[in-house]
């Protein structure tokens, strides 16, 4: 049983990393074993996140007072907590895939660069292009009209240099 004070330290930890989080997504977690939750760490590490079980009493000293403090009233029953600083959408791809096949992992809640959603926008997330894939797709937009013009302005010379090179080839026939 932990004292109130060594609480405190650990609430203090838990909110300066909660904190600094643009994602957070808080799983029901009804019974994975110690292989399946290495399993998702490692995975969760790949897209640059972590995955932590701490303490709900813990978690709700911690969110007092800050953005997340509406998460308080989620924290029910065995929960784990995935966050990251960088991707969402990615951490929520590797959560979607884990809980297809591992039923003792469900969404509850989530906080998204300032918004608290329910489990099911949670998991609607992870239907989401990720940032990498969006840049992607911008600088496929951005470049296609660019590359259009240049083709566009390229023919003219491309038409002339066929042009040239027709007539040199008769002056050639000829002599």
């Amino acid at each position: 049983m932990l004292t109130r004070e060594q609480k405190s330290e650990q609430a203090a930890i838990v909110r300066e990393t909660m904190i600094a989080v643009n994602t957070l997504f808080i799983m029901e977690n009804k019974g994975l074993t110690v292989n399946e939750v290495n399993e998702l760490r490692s995975k969760i590490r790949e897209v640059e996140a972590s995955y932590k079980v701490i303490k709900n009493n813990v978690v709700r000293l911690a969110l007092e007072g800050t953005p997340l403090a509406e998460l308080q009233e989620h924290l029910t029953g065995p929960n784990a907590f995935a966050f990251t600083e960088g991707d969402g959408i990615a951490l929520a791809k590797v959560l979607r895939d884990f809980t297809k096949v591992h039923d003792a992992l469900v969404f509850k809640e989530a906080f998204l660069e300032g918004q608290i959603l329910p489990a099911e926008k949670a998991r609607q997330i992870a239907e989401m292009p990720t940032k990498e894939e969006l840049l992607t797709k911008l600088a496929y937009l951005l470049q296609s009209p660019i590359r259009r013009l240049v083709v566009a302005l390229n023919a003219p010379i491309q038409q002339l240099a066929t042009a040239v090179h027709r007539i040199a080839e008769k002056t050639e026939t000829k002599e």
